[in-house]
């Protein structure tokens, strides 16, 4: 295609976009009384195979953005002092909050590409009816392994307040004894427990191809243990104290992962 006919498509997305339903795009038309007239488009006719192109540039696009992010974060995050947890506006968080935005971005256009490779939908059409799968899914289960029975339970009160089951575990020997692997879709970990350690956990998880996302969480922050769950394969290394709204993002960030591989 040429430069121009990918401008007059990017164009007539947009359009398309703005002229979507309210039933698709909610509040969108709240602030008008009456009825909305819609204005003709004056778009280019876009075809399937022009649509995939330009998605799959769009894909091309979030994935660099997604892995600049992330090779970022990780990189302070090793390189971050033992035991001082950074601050909300630190490089860090900085970084932690984009690494989570691009790959949730990267998510969402990879979904929209799938679908519109598959069954020829539009990006609202998808939106539509994710939301409504959204609205009827169970709800996903996080397992919480700490032997801290504080923070078990204030564990499981926030992320069953942000509509996750929870199963939590006071040790590293019960949770592999259950076979609670096998329904969880995300490990919030201590460090160091009594018996099996967290990183120990870890090792044997990937070691018989589980497959789980990690975030680590410790009041012991440490360069070995940081660097030892990273090269693991953890999604995080959180320290304690830290805030609620850190850990749900996270674990957004430890499921969209998922999801994309």
């Amino acid at each position: 295609m040429t430069g121009e006919r990918i401008e007059a498509i990017e164009k007539g997305i947009a359009a398309h976009a703005v002229n979507a339903p309210a039933a698709i795009l909610p509040h969108a038309g709240a602030r008008f009384e009456g009825k909305v007239e819609r204005q003709e488009s004056q778009a280019p006719k876009v075809t399937r195979h022009e649509m995939e192109v330009i998605w799959r540039a769009r894909l091309e696009q979030s994935l660099q953005q997604y892995l600049v992010a992330t090779r970022e974060y990780r990189g302070l995050l090793r390189e971050e002092p033992d035991g001082r947890p950074p601050g909300k506006d630190s490089p860090l968080a900085r970084a932690r909050l984009a690494e989570s935005q691009a790959l949730l971005e990267y998510s969402r256009v990879l979904g929209i590409f799938n679908d519109l490779a598959a069954y020829g939908k539009l990006p609202e059409e998808r939106a539509f009816e994710a939301a409504e799968r959204a609205m009827t899914k169970d709800a996903t289960l996080i397992s919480v392994v700490d032997d801290d029975e504080s923070i078990r339970d204030s564990t499981r009160k926030l992320l069953r307040s942000a509509g996750y089951a929870v199963a939590t575990f006071a040790s590293a020997e019960s949770f592999l004894g259950t076979g609670a692997i096998a329904e969880t879709e995300c490990v919030i970990l201590d460090v160091r427990m009594a018996g099996m350690d967290g990183l120990e956990l870890q090792r044997r998880l990937n070691a018989c191809g589980a497959g789980v996302p990690i975030v680590f969480v410790t009041a012991h922050d440490d360069a070995t243990s940081r660097r030892l769950a990273i090269e693991g394969g953890a999604v995080d290394f959180l320290t304690k104290p830290f805030e609620a709204n850190t850990l749900i993002t996270t674990i957004q960030t430890a499921l969209a992962r998922r999801d994309v591989r």
